[in-house]
């Protein structure tokens, strides 16, 4: 006979793990993770796109955003030339990452910049493994494209992005990594949370570890979103990774853009000249 005033243990189980599941996606972890949520407004698709063209993958949960500049230096199918592919960080959008491009793309590189989903003006919800799968289109995209040499893609990510690209490389053959301002994991961002919090486990380091090609970190000394001790733990672990340390914070940019791009340019001709 079952006693009255006593819920049934397969029914306190399943209670149980409800709880644990709506906490782990409401959880402060989880929305450091993605937070489209503490970025003010959307822009509207700029007017005077001329450089660049707008392109959509389309996923399981709708379309996704990209933006493709076509290298200066490429034309048609008679010339393939070098490519960088760009994931931008949290509390950021494709659209603020427009002069990152259009420099890259003065030095006669194609860029690809790829939307989260959930960001802007890209359908669904954001989440590792649907980011994963939207840059694997995006970089099958990119790799098609006939002025660009498939052999000479570069993955360049910032915060977040570094992260997302790092993992990439697991799945799609990068000609060189370059990551900045980037964690070496979630697990170490999350500050003391337990394991079943951490719903999307980016593992920088771990991806990097398995990459056996050129790798550039950049970081700001002033970090105090993702402090430079994550650099240099990459470094510490990848010694033949190149660090670049620039006196800036977490998104204040390097106080000399000019430099900047002299370092990427000079890591880029070592690995696609």
């Amino acid at each position: 006979m079952r006693a009255y005033g006593f819920m049934p243990i397969e029914i306190v189980g399943t209670l149980a793990i409800c709880l644990c599941l709506v906490f782990s996606c409401t959880h402060p972890v989880r929305r450091l993770v993605f937070q489209p949520h503490h970025i003010a407004s959307t822009p509207d698709f700029p007017d005077d796109a001329v450089n660049f063209k707008r392109f959509w993958i389309q996923s399981d949960q709708g379309p996704v955003e990209g933006w493709l500049f076509k290298g200066k230096g490429a034309n048609g199918g008679h010339h393939q030339g070098a490519a960088v592919l760009i994931a931008h960080g949290n509390r950021e959008l494709i659209d603020f990452y427009r002069d990152r491009a259009e420099a890259y793309q003065r030095l006669g590189i194609t860029v690809l910049l790829g939307e989260y989903r959930g960001y802007g003006r890209s359908a669904g919800t954001p989440s590792r493994a649907r980011i994963a799968s939207d840059f694997m289109a995006f970089y099958d995209y990119l790799a098609s494209q006939p002025f660009v040499d498939s052999q000479k893609v570069v993955f360049h990510g910032r915060s977040l992005g570094g992260a997302v690209i790092s993992e990439l490389s697991r799945q799609r053959p990068a000609a060189g990594i370059i990551v900045e301002s980037t964690f070496t994991s979630i697990k170490a961002m999350a500050h003391g949370a337990p394991d079943f919090l951490l719903v999307d486990r980016y593992d920088t380091i771990g991806a990097l570890l398995e990459y056996s090609g050129p790798i550039l970190i950049i970081h700001g000394t002033r970090d105090n979103v993702v402090p430079v001790a994550h650099a240099l733990e990459v470094k510490k672990r990848i010694p033949r990774a190149e660090l670049l340390l620039y006196d800036f914070g977490h998104s204040d940019g390097p106080p000399d853009w000019d430099h900047f791009w002299k370092d990427i340019m000079e890591f880029l001709h070592r690995v696609v000249d």
